[in-house]
């Protein structure tokens, strides 16, 4: 039974991952752009004093060498520019453009249509549990720990056995 779930519950999770990358990417296209880069354009937005490089990686939780890559490219694109363009590219604060800004409101616009279509499907109780048990499964899956020492897991702060 319980495995059962198990790879129902893979296969979904792939599926669900492949298809909002795809969905993404979709919407994305008529910018030139990727879904990447619109979670880039997110983060970037979220703090207007700018982030470097590493902040930016850490805050879409992708490695460094994939936000190098797509810095590139929006910097290239005009939708960021180094805050500080005298400091090494590492260590100089990347900010949005106008143009990055309007890639952003345009963005914005698309999730914010996708969020009411859901709506029309999913509660908003529903979606809170949805993320819930998605930030909780991240956390035990990714073997983090509590406050207190203790690995996440049940309601009891204690790994789930079969």
């Amino acid at each position: 039974m319980l495995i059962d779930r198990y790879a129902l519950f893979r296969v979904h999770a792939e599926n669900l991952s492949k298809n909002l990358q795809r969905y993404e990417n979709r919407k994305m296209s008529a910018l030139g752009m990727r879904g990447i880069h619109a979670l880039s354009l997110f983060q970037l937005g979220r703090h207007p004093e700018g982030m470097t490089a590493t902040e930016l990686a850490a805050a879409c939780e992708v490695d460094k060498a994939l936000i190098s890559r797509v810095t590139a490219e929006l910097l290239e694109a005009g939708h960021v520019a180094h805050k500080d363009p005298e400091k090494s590219r590492y260590r100089s604060k990347l900010i949005l453009t106008a143009s990055g800004r309007a890639c952003l409101r345009q963005v914005s616009r698309w999730i914010c249509q996708s969020i009411r279509e859901l709506k029309d499907e999913i509660t908003d109780e529903e979606l809170a549990s949805f993320f819930k048990v998605m930030l909780i499964l991240n956390r035990y899956l990714g073997g983090e720990e509590d406050g207190d020492g203790e690995e996440i897991g049940n309601k009891d702060g204690k790994r789930i056995k079969e």
